[in-house]
């Protein structure tokens, strides 16, 4: 790079040392003299010791906001027209907003592009090298105008003439003509129809009625590109306060636009999809529902989120994850763009609604919302808001229309993805006149469309709230069962179905709540699971059954044939350090005989390879392995056959059966199967003396249920315990 002429000097004013060290030596490469400040106020003096001819500015410092930063230096004479940059990790439009209200030339985002960077520190430099020229002479400003992209008009009153700079040629993209004077309405012919006649008037304005303006309008250049100008004019008054002159300035701001308009993209719409982001869509619905309220307009919100969404980026990888998101994004798109011209949907009084939230950052843009519109409010979760509806029920008609088109299998790059949504609906205002009480009431909807067995929608009904509320409570609960000893364990008993001694236990989780009293395990099971805190309630049961285990081996009171089987979460098991937490909960490989773990067949068959390396470790603890809930999985026979499965336990939901649904077959079918493969079988849920005898018949090896043993609290299953070892007859 050719050495400078002068050595301009840059402040980087930032509180992270890693940023300043790499802008230092970023920056001297190119013959900038840097200087460094990690607060506000080091900053300030600095900026008064140095006189830098630029400012680099973090956006949050240490001591004060970088915006109280600007202006402050923005006070300072020597700071006036100085280049400020403002850095910024974040992409919210009221960020940018109050930075070039405190006087902020240009705006960068971090992770800083130092290449993009350096070549805007040097435009910005030489654009106020040439402000600073202009002040010198009218060569230099002529020149500086060619540069910085302006041309200027004036027209004196005394002798009524009106001239152009030779600058406008440039600007316009045309050749001088030697011979003819450059005219109003030469220029008025490179402004586009739409724009003409405010144009003309704004200029007839400042000549005729001495009116100043401030426009922004476009052109077109010689060769039809076209450009968008900042056009202003002014009166001239002598001293006794007489106008003389009128002025006008007109600026190529085309690149500025541009460039605002990639900064309003970052703050207004997703990146991935292209649809308005939660804080657009959030912005524009506040204002929608006040123009509905004031018109007594129904409106209504749906939540749609993606069921398993997770599945797809866990077996696909993420890259195929926002690729079915783009394509899910086109197909809404499709469906709601669809949907607003269907004359059924529409209002009486039928409303186009655009522009609707003025641009606070870029006078000149604005957000066009549509009667109908998308918004993606972060990962899988979209919504879609009907600003003028006639009845509610055009709500549901939209959403089974939005899950009929996405009920086609999605092709990505050769993989056919079939995925189901949930939707949440809320109308407004029956149910939230606010924005913040609707989209909290639609997504309370949408999760009991989850509820009912996705891929539906569901109403908000207040019931909802109600429930949702008494969910939260319960989950906060739940994080201190633990330290409020309210979780507890009861054990059934299994017997040997062929002698009828008792042979095993199944340990069962129970939590009773300090004021609602015993809470269900089928509803506070799912909810730890939910929210994560299965992992600790984990923790927490395989303490407790190391020390029931030593107890009862300690007394004596378990034969050397007993198991205590215990339910592994799918969450639990899946944890990086499962084997490190079951090494050290349970280091007695003796007394690990009689322990056995059930794990789905969901939970086995996800990643099957992976987890058949932890299921022959916990073999080699000497844990036993069994399959809860058999048969309503998906197990692979060929992997069935090379997991270290000791035990199968048929569902409850086949045996309580047999006699109805004539499962019988079933049930034979997997005793048969389980023994062909030296492997025995468990079934639970019995519940009567038919399905007792059934079962014996068939040769199954164990049962639990209602008829033979209900849960028992500990005290009483060690009774069972003791009377089971008094008794002489010995189990296989």
């Amino acid at each position: 790079m050719k050495q400078m002429d002068k050595v301009y000097k840059i402040l980087v004013i930032d509180d992270d040392p890693t940023l300043c060290l790499i802008a230092e030596k970023k920056l001297s490469q190119f013959g900038y003299q840097v200087f460094t400040a990690s607060t506000g106020n080091e900053g300030i003096a600095k900026d008064l010791a140095c006189i830098p001819d630029l400012v680099l500015l973090d956006y949050d410092l240490p001591d004060m906001g970088g915006v109280d930063v600007c202006r402050k230096l923005r006070q300072n004479s020597m700071c006036n027209g100085k280049p400020i940059v403002f850095v910024a990790g974040t992409e919210e439009y009221q960020s940018i907003e109050n930075a070039f209200q405190a006087g902020a030339t240009d705006f960068s985002r971090k992770p800083i592009n130092w290449t993009i960077l350096i070549y805007r520190i040097k435009f910005l430099l030489r654009a106020y090298e040439i402000n600073l020229s202009l002040l010198s002479s009218e060569e230099r400003l002529t020149k500086a105008q060619k540069i910085a992209k302006i041309a200027n008009w004036d027209y004196h009153l005394v002798n009524e003439s009106f001239n152009w700079s030779n600058t406008v040629y440039d600007l316009l993209e045309i050749q001088a003509h030697p011979r003819k004077s450059f005219t109003v309405q030469d220029f008025l012919e490179h402004v586009p129809g739409h724009d003409t006649e405010a144009v003309r008037q704004a200029i007839v304005n400042c000549v005729n009625n001495r009116v100043s303006f401030e426009i922004e309008h476009e052109i077109f250049t010689g060769d039809g590109t076209k450009k968008i100008i900042s056009h202003m004019g002014n009166v001239i008054k002598n001293d006794v306060n007489e106008v003389v002159d009128c002025i006008g300035t007109l600026q190529d701001i085309t690149e500025r636009r541009n460039t605002e308009d990639q900064v309003r993209a970052l703050a207004y719409f997703d990146s991935l999809t292209g649809l308005m982001n939660r804080e657009a869509f959030l912005l524009v619905l506040d204002k929608v529902l006040v123009t509905n309220k004031k018109y007594q307009l129904l409106s209504a919100l749906l939540f749609i989120d993606l069921d398993d969404f997770k599945r797809v980026n866990d077996s696909l990888g993420h890259n195929f994850g926002d690729l079915l998101l783009c394509k899910i994004t086109e197909r809404l798109r499709k469906c709601i763009r669809t949907a607003e011209k269907d004359k059924s949907y529409k209002t009486e009084n039928y409303r186009l609604i655009g522009n609707i939230l003025p641009d606070r950052v870029f006078s000149a843009s604005s957000i066009d919302f549509n009667r109908f519109d998308i918004g993606r409010l972060g990962g899988d979760e979209f919504t879609v808001f009907l600003a003028d509806i006639p009845n509610e029920e055009v709500a549901a008609s939209v959403a089974n229309r939005l899950l009929k088109a996405l009920e086609k299998p999605f092709d990505l790059d050769g993989h056919e993805v079939y995925v189901t949504f949930s939707i949440g609906i809320a109308i407004s205002p029956n149910d939230g006149g606010s924005i913040q009480t609707l989209l909290k009431n639609a997504d309370t909807a949408m999760y009991s469309a989850k509820a009912n067995g996705k891929n539906n929608f569901q109403y908000y009904t207040k019931a909802m709230n109600e429930r949702s509320l008494y969910r939260l409570t319960l989950e906060s609960d739940l994080r201190n069962a633990i330290a409020k000893d309210e979780l507890s364990l009861v054990f059934q008993p299994q017997i040997c179905l062929q002698r009828g001694c008792l042979i095993g236990a199944e340990a069962l989780m129970r939590w009773h709540h300090r004021t609602k009293g015993e809470i269900s395990p089928a509803e506070f099971i799912p909810l730890a699971e939910e929210t994560g805190q299965i992992l600790g309630i984990g923790d927490w049961l395989f303490a407790q059954i190391t020390q029931y285990l030593k107890f009862w081996k300690q007394q004596g009171l378990i034969r050397e044939n007993f198991k205590l089987a215990l339910n592994i979460s799918s969450l639990q098991f899946h944890q990086s350090d499962i084997l490190e937490k079951v090494r050290n909960q349970f280091p007695d490989y003796e007394l690990n005989r009689h322990l056995e773990f059930e794990l789905t067949e969901t939970v086995m068959m996800n990643n099957a390879e992976t987890n058949l390396e932890k299921l022959n470790a916990l073999k080699e603890y000497n844990i036993s392995l069994s399959i809860d809930d058999f048969g309503t999985g998906y197990s692979s026979l060929s992997y069935l056959h090379r997991f270290p499965v000791d035990t199968v336990k048929i569902d409850r939901s086949f045996v309580s059966n047999m006699e109805s649904d004539g499962q019988v077959g079933i049930v034979k079918a997997i005793i048969a199967m389980a023994h062909g493969m030296n492997i025995k079988v468990v079934a639970e849920g019995i519940e009567n003396q038919w399905q007792y005898d059934f079962l014996k018949k068939e040769g199954c090896n164990m049962g639990q249920g209602y008829f033979i043993y209900r849960p028992m609290k500990k005290h009483q299953f060690q009774q069972l315990l003791l009377e089971s070892v008094n008794n002489r007859s010995v189990c296989p």
